[in-house]
């Protein structure tokens, strides 16, 4: 997994934030996007295509090189906040973004006035970039714009994580504007996203990545404090962050070669080699691979006040970059660097509403937005719509538009083939009868897919991906692919390692033709589940009779987090077990009649992934009855005869009034039950009493299977049966009580998992034998096994804990996890959890070999204070383990005392079997550490002899006792302590 997020309070992350974060983001953020598209451009292959570039600069004629004074950028900054007032917090003043501006010119420029303290070792290749930025002074629209865009954002905080997610807030063009964003960014001052060449055909995905490029800036260092007193870091207040980061944009590395030695390079001649990074301001000249580091470079890490230099290598390679590579090549060349021209009869296509990229067969109106840009009231125009080259229709605005003024243009609806790719285009071709006075929003085109119109039924296992489905990933990264390791085909999106936080993507179905239904239902298997503190994913089933899904579509299916989940929360990549699917039953009766199109959903939140199979589609009646559990008894339980509870659902598309149960105990004939004149309706569920059965003292098999469904056929078997194993014990015992896995003992204690499943057993330790769960070699990922206690009688105490150690190593694997459980009636059922931990949370250490623990700090101890269970008869607790195929889980020295405090653990931890303690201004008492339950007496003398108090102790065992000697006077004691056979002695000081 690459990225998990601790979740903190916005306030906490505030304070936090200058502590957190580091200089520059940009080398992990390229990392990160290698990790996702592995055939972008390397560095090796960059450079290399920028020393032929620099070689032909140096060998070109004057005459061809270029001319141009000065290269005008226009930069968009879009602010990111969260909802404070201009000039507050995150959302700063448009002065402060003024004030960066400035910053960039003089310091790309060689105007800044702390040029002087260039070394004059270094004044000799100082460079000057010949460049303006200028905030944009029209949008996208043709519409006048400061360049600054105020957005409020749907998280508080960001990383670069994020990425995707944070620049869908606000973006503008990236090969017309040099996007920048500021907002809170808790990891990193600020990242760029680095340009790429342009020979390197089919390494770069421009539809992904210029939907992503510019320069990410946290708030806290936008700005300088030369220009006002603007809230900023106070080493980085002078605005060099921005300068650093454009650096990066225009095709600069750090000086040091982002590497640790005398070695690596910035590929720039005249930057002095050097070891690492700087820091602070050092004093110059500080002396780093045998010469004096420039510290004082833009694209070092020294403190803001310390920089002030671009080389002359630098230089010429931000000049090859502006001028060759994709996207930075056009920005001098952008309409937005220019005020809109104000003419007159300047009609414009403001945008296309219909068709979408997606539209449906069949008879669809195109429909456009116009706006009136110009200086003067437009009474008529001609619109011209193409299909596919060909003039379809020319028509004219409906009523005269004033200034600034829209209007909707509908064409006449036209035909469309299923499963065609068509390309429209719409052109003013003349305004106010005659030429349109501005020609560069006169035109606007796309490209639109009509779905493949399927017939029911549609039956999906995605083995392999279906031609008439489509896939929607907006952001050209991670998205829905088939998969087999799920045990069964299916369809699964890697949100495990997909890194940017709220990417939704979507898995669309065919069009479904429902003209001539009468009923139609949707079924299909999911599977899931949760990384441990990762919220945020989410599934959603989408319906639309238009073909797209972004104008409010018909939800019929929304769940997220653990309401989605299907199987125990992990820190590994999930792989569902048979057992992990749940069915999903929709009606489709609203769309009868009509053609519509779904949408399965995923929302990320780099938490686990997400499985889907077995989608289907189909008319008519559908039965389909599952066996959810068994309900009771559990695995292991006092009832010698108990009768079974089960609890079925109706995942069909009617409600379910019969059914028939099949049952199969320890090998026997197979005895079956009917259930009639029921209503189990649609996505319901109920609870089924069985026959009873006569539990033997051994392991008990019990299997169930369901059938016949209102008298008929169930089309989907595969979740009709359930194999079960459970144990009869009626052991009882008191506390206190204590458990610790050597030789003899665990006489009354029970183990039992599920069929063939992996046991608790035995294994040495440093505490001589433990208990042991395998899960290192165990690939069957789910599987379970629980180590019963016997019943215990909480009646006779006022107070009772327990306490436990454990030992277990995370293993990048796969994730155990461990629980302990407590049922209050002899172990029929099992009703309350008092622990639950897996992953992390259990772990004592991360270990990629067999975890064995051999000293006292490889284990946990436990403490539960069990006050919620005094005055119960029939209580029991069982630690269950479940399998992740990570690391070993070891379980130890499980101890119930007739106390609920931490202090009774810390008093009985020496190897003594007892401890004498008090007497002075306390009560005088004894605490013991026994192995097994024995008759105690404690007699105390007094010096003379004398015997002044007798008290016994029936079972004691690690209980603490206030010893009574009423009134005596201060004074040394001889306390006499018999064990069983054993006697010993201790001499007490009393002193009232």
């Amino acid at each position: 997994m690459l990225l998990r997020l601790t979740i903190f309070t916005f306030s906490l992350l505030i304070a936090a934030s200058s502590l957190a974060q580091e200089r520059c983001g940009t080398v992990a953020y390229e990392k990160m996007l290698h990790q996702k598209n592995p055939k972008r451009e390397t560095i090796d292959q960059f450079e290399k295509w920028m020393q032929n570039k620099l070689n032909q600069r140096k060998t070109a004629p004057l005459s061809t090189q270029r001319t141009q004074t000065t290269y005008t950028i226009p930069i968009v900054v879009h602010i990111i906040h969260n909802g404070e007032a201009i000039g507050t917090g995150i959302n700063i003043s448009d002065a402060q973004i003024l004030s960066q501006i400035k910053v960039l010119n003089d310091d790309f420029n060689r105007l800044n006035a702390d040029q002087t303290n260039t070394p004059a070792v270094f004044q000799s290749v100082a460079g000057s970039f010949d460049v303006q930025f200028i905030l944009a002074q029209q949008d996208p629209n043709g519409l006048a714009t400061n360049g600054i865009v105020r957005v409020k954002g749907s998280q508080s905080s960001w990383t670069f994580g994020n990425n995707y997610l944070l620049k869908s807030q606000s973006y503008w063009p990236a090969e017309q504007y040099l996007n920048v964003w500021v907002t809170y960014l808790t990891d990193y001052l600020g990242y760029t996203q680095l340009p790429v060449s342009s020979t390197l055909p089919g390494l770069e995905d421009s539809s992904n990545e210029r939907l992503t490029d510019g320069i990410v800036i946290n708030y806290r260092e936008f700005g300088t404090i030369d220009a006002g007193s603007f809230d900023l870091h106070p080493k980085y207040n002078k605005g060099r962050t921005l300068t650093h980061e454009m650096g990066h944009f225009f095709g600069l590395r750090h000086v040091w070669g982002d590497g640790s030695d005398c070695t690596n390079t910035d590929y720039v001649a005249d930057t002095p080699t050097q070891s690492n990074s700087s820091a602070g301001c050092p004093a110059h000249p500080k002396i780093d691979c045998t010469t004096a580091k420039m510290f004082q470079n833009y694209l070092d890490y020294s403190d803001d006040a310390c920089m002030n230099i671009f080389t002359q290598g630098q230089v010429a390679r931000m000049n090859t970059i502006i001028q060759n590579s994709p996207r930075r090549v056009e920005l001098p060349n952008s309409p937005g660097s220019q005020p809109p021209t104000s003419v007159a009869n300047d009609l414009g296509i403001k945008t296309i509403l219909s068709p979408a990229a997606t539209a449906c067969g069949g008879f669809i109106m195109p429909s456009i937005a116009v706006r009136n840009y110009g200086t003067n009231a437009i009474t008529s125009a001609q619109i011209q719509f193409r299909k596919d080259g060909s003039i379809v229709e020319t028509k004219g605005i409906l009523s005269s538009l004033s200034i600034n003024a829209e209007q909707q243009i509908d064409f006449t609806p036209i035909s469309l083939n299923n499963s065609t790719s068509y390309s429209f285009e719409f052109s003013i071709i003349s305004t106010n009868s005659g030429t349109d006075g501005n020609a560069n929003n006169n035109l606007k085109g796309l490209t639109s897919i009509t779905p493949t119109l399927a017939a029911l039924p549609v039956i999906e296992s995605f083995s392999p991906f279906p031609s008439t489905w489509s896939i929607d990933n907006p952001d050209g990264l991670t998205k829905w692919v088939t998969n087999s390791s799920s045990g069964k085909p299916s369809i699964f999106i890697d949100f495990y390692n997909y890194t940017e936080l709220g990417a939704v993507d979507k898995l669309i179905t065919p069009l479904l033709d429902l003209a001539t239904a009468t009923s139609a239902t949707l079924i299909f298997d999911r599977a899931y589940t949760t990384y441990p503190g990762v919220t945020g994913e989410r599934l959603r089933v989408l319906a639309s009779n238009a073909c797209r899904f972004d104008n409010s579509p018909v939800v019929l299916f929304d769940k997220s987090d653990d309401n989605l989940r299907t199987a125990p929360s992990t820190t590994s990549a999930f792989v569902p077990t048979s057992a992990q699917w749940v069915t999903e039953v929709i009606p489709l009766t609203q769309f009868l009649g009509q053609s519509v199109q779904l949408a399965f959903e995923g929302t990320n939140a780099n938490g686990n992934n997400l499985y889907l199979s077995n989608v289907r589609i189909i008319t008519g009646t559908f039965l389909d009855l599952a066996l959810s559990k068994l309900e009771s008894p559990s695995p292991v339980s006092c009832q010698s005869n108990p009768s079974p509870t089960i609890r079925v659902k109706n995942n069909g598309n009617i409600p379910i009034t019969s059914f028939t149960v099949s049952t199969t105990f320890n090998g026997g004939s197979v005895q079956t039950q009917n259930f009639s004149n029921l209503s189990i309706g649609l996505n319901a569920d109920q609870v089924f009493q069985l026959n009873s059965i006569s539990l033997a003292a051994e392991i008990n098999q019990y299997t169930v299977s369901l059938s016949n469904p209102n008298g008929a056929v169930d089309v989907n078997p595969q979740n009709n049966s359930g194999s079960y194993s459970f144990a009869f014990s009626n052991a009882k015992d008191i506390i206190p009580l204590r458990e610790r896995f050597d030789s003899n003992s665990q006489l009354n204690w029970t183990i039992v998992s599920q069929g063939q499943q992996q046991l608790w057993t035995k294994a040495g330790t440093n505490y001589s034998s433990s208990l042991f769960y395998n899960s290192f070699t165990n690939a069957n990922v789910g599987d379970e096994s629980w180590l019963v206690s016997p019943v215990l009688d909480l009646t006779s105490t006022s107070k009772a804990g327990l306490f436990f150690d454990v030992s277990y190593a995370k293993s990048s694997n796969g994730s155990e996890r461990l629980r302990l459980l407590v049922s209050q009636d002899c172990g029929n059922t099992f009703s309350e959890t008092e622990f639950d931990e897996s992953g992390s949370q259990l772990s004592i250490a991360e270990l990629e070999t067999s975890w064995k623990p051999n000293l006292t700090t490889d284990w946990k101890k436990k403490f539960y204070n069990l006050g919620a269970y005094i005055g119960q008869a029939n209580t029991r607790f069982a630690f269950v383990a479940t399998n992740g195929n990570g690391n070993n889980l070891y379980l130890d020295n499980i101890d119930f005392y007739t106390d609920d405090s931490l202090i009774q653990e810390s008093s009985t931890s020496s190897e003594s079997p007892y401890s004498v303690y008090g007497g002075i201004d306390s009560p005088l008492k004894i605490t013991f550490n026994l192995e097994e339950r024995q008759a105690t007496r404690v007699t105390i003398f007094n010096s003379i002899g004398q015997e002044i108090a007798n008290q016994a102790f029936p079972d004691a065992l690690n209980q603490t006792f206030s010893i009574d000697i009423g009134d005596r006077g201060n004074g040394i004691y001889i306390l006499r302590l018999q064990v069983g056979n054993q006697l010993s002695a201790k001499k007490v000081f009393v002193e009232n």
